[in-house]
């Protein structure tokens, strides 16, 4: 699903652009693709949690987890602190707040914690305090002072990932978290005012209902694609890609019509584009899961997100009038691209060598060179994945089953540092 995990960062990059157009066309609402993240979220992170047995060790999940995030993270905020949004942070003058304040904030902007809570606390007197509606107060507000003002996502993704382990492995724990999250949302359309930030996208128990769904739609897609036929099967991943391309590419004129609109009832924005997330996942997933370019393509989809703001301030501060430039936003898009695939050269495959000794997938990693066993298994089959779906029923009606096909079916095939996977 490395195509729609791009697309949908080029929303939000788009979002915070002058005018929220890219070449006149206004892509799907950033709050609406971050939340379809955090649906791809709660899909991958079962699967991984389910597949890879390394991530059996929690503390592996957790520093394997955190290792994904924090350095393009502190990349960024450190050229955002010598050169963008750092002066906000630099002008904290200690005797105006408390040592908790002033620490809480450097902690949070130097880990990543936290930060989904900048948005629901406001100062007084020196103190942090709760606040409804953080921007119905004077300034400053306290989400000036983060350095990637966008990461308050990753502190609801550290919130989910604390509890992952736990639930992720059961269907029954994450329809309790489903519940959990359902509730939430239900309590806050019936108390909070209609669409309300922070509340519509921040909160992070609200939105445990998404990573929740998504989770579930894991355990689905593989009774799915046990049962169907490998060629129906990719029509239906093909059609999901299509669709969501249609919803991301076409907004204006698809979303905004028949599937857009905002339920106060559950406090969410435009549920049928996130249904439609939630059922292509499986197909996405699992037949594109070996594809070279679309992993790779993929790959680009966080540092894009975590540098744009980045790329935008460095502009204005080239030139105050940049943005009118009337090919400004097409440039800006360009460069957070450009920008992107810098970090992953540089910082995310690194990294994933290290990440790799603890369960997680290299990019630069294929499927090749199976064993003669499942050569044998694979024969008349154009890929695993034909052949895996013919195993698990075969699996489903013998309760014998020759060993190799069971390593196929239960563990990931085995992996050569040659080409892409995610």
């Amino acid at each position: 699903m490395g195509i729609v995990r791009f697309l949908l960062a080029l929303c939000v990059v788009v979002t915070h652009s002058p005018g929220g157009t890219i070449l006149s066309v206004r892509l799907l609402n950033g709050i609406t693709a971050v939340q379809a993240f955090y649906v791809i979220s709660g899909f991958l992170i079962t699967m991984i949690l389910n597949e890879r047995k390394q991530y059996g060790h929690v503390t592996n999940f957790y520093f394997s987890r955190y290792l994904r995030l924090w350095p393009v993270y502190a990349i960024v905020a450190l050229l955002s602190f010598l050169f963008t949004t750092g002066s906000a942070l630099r002008s904290l003058a200690p005797a105006d707040y408390r040592l908790s304040t002033l620490l809480f904030i450097w902690f949070s902007n130097f880990t990543i914690f936290f930060q989904d809570l900048f948005l629901m606390l406001r100062f007084d007197n020196g103190y942090l305090v709760p606040t409804l509606y953080w921007n119905d107060w004077p300034q400053p507000w306290l989400n000036s002072y983060l350095l990637v003002p966008q990461a308050w996502t990753l502190g609801v993704e550290l919130t989910f990932y604390a509890i992952a382990p736990f639930v992720c492995r059961s269907v029954r724990r994450l329809g309790g978290l489903f519940v959990f999250g359902l509730s939430v949302r239900l309590l806050m359309g019936l108390y909070l005012l209609p669409a309300h930030d922070p509340w519509l996208y921040r909160f992070s128990p609200a939105e445990m209902m998404l990573f929740a769904v998504g989770g579930l739609a894991y355990f689905a897609g593989r009774e799915v694609q046990a049962r169907l036929h490998p060629r129906v099967f990719g029509v239906l991943a093909f059609a999901a890609l299509a669709t969501l391309a249609l919803i991301v590419l076409g907004n204006q004129w698809v979303t905004e019509r028949p599937l857009g609109g905002y339920a106060q009832r559950l406090y969410l924005g435009s549920p049928p584009v996130l249904l439609v997330m939630v059922i292509s996942c499986p197909f996405l997933f699992f037949h594109f899961k070996a594809s070279k370019l679309d992993n790779i393509i993929g790959e680009m989809s966080y540092p894009m997100y975590i540098s744009h703001i980045f790329v935008v301030g460095v502009a204005h501060r080239l030139s105050s009038t940049i943005y009118a430039w009337p090919s400004f936003n097409f440039c800006y898009v360009l460069a957070t691209i450009a920008f992107s695939a810098l970090l992953v050269y540089v910082v995310i495959l690194p990294v994933d060598r290290l990440r790799s000794r603890l369960g997680a997938r290299r990019i630069d990693e294929v499927i090749v060179h199976p064993s003669e066993r499942d050569k044998e298994i694979m024969k008349g089959h154009k890929n695993i994945s034909s052949a895996l779906t013919v195993a698990r029923q075969q699996q489903a009606n013998s309760s014998e089953l020759p060993a190799p096909v069971g390593v196929l079916i239960d563990k990931p095939p085995t992996k050569f540092a040659v080409s892409g996977a995610r």
